[in-house]
């Protein structure tokens, strides 16, 4: 019987462009909790910023943060007080945060034979929020803490269509 799966691996560039963007955008630390294998359709917090891949790996790169931590890190990027932040500008920072993620993951890609085309980032916002993947679609999670200073996690979830194994 032929097994759906999809290499790990390919979440790697994701971890790392993560961390890259909020240390550098945000001088934030985020440490990495876990990873697993994501069946849950919720999101893990108030706002998602959302990019969808094409034209070889095929998919979506989800980042999701609860609404305070996302104020912060937005307040960070602009250096603005939190509080004074709108909701559009907090997505707006979030949707970039998600543009920068794949956009580093996809930089790390061209030394190898993986490639992908970027969407527009959509964000979404509100909780409970569901992201439905396609059926054919594996995902794979990674939850992070911002920093040490600060509880909240937040999660980026790699979307992909798995490869057979027989």
């Amino acid at each position: 019987m032929a097994k759906k799966t999809i290499d790990v691996q390919l979440l790697n560039p994701f971890i790392s462009a993560t961390l890259d963007c909020l240390t550098q955008m945000a001088g934030m630390t985020p440490e990495r909790k876990r990873v697993f294998i994501k069946t849950d359709p919720m999101m893990h917090g108030y706002i998602t910023g959302i990019i969808g891949m094409s034209n070889g790996i095929t998919g979506s790169c989800s980042v999701s943060f609860p609404a305070e931590l996302a104020r912060h890190i937005v307040g960070k990027f602009m250096g603005e007080d939190p509080a004074k932040l709108t909701n559009e500008m907090v997505s707006d920072g979030i949707g970039e945060v998600a543009n920068m993620v794949a956009g580093g993951a996809k930089r790390q890609f061209a030394t190898t034979e993986y490639r992908f085309d970027i969407s527009t980032p959509t964000v979404i916002m509100g909780a409970p929020t569901a992201l439905y993947n396609p059926a054919e679609t594996v995902s794979i999670a990674c939850e992070f803490s911002a920093s040490p200073a600060l509880a909240e996690t937040f999660l980026i979830e790699i979307a992909l269509r798995p490869t057979t194994v027989t």
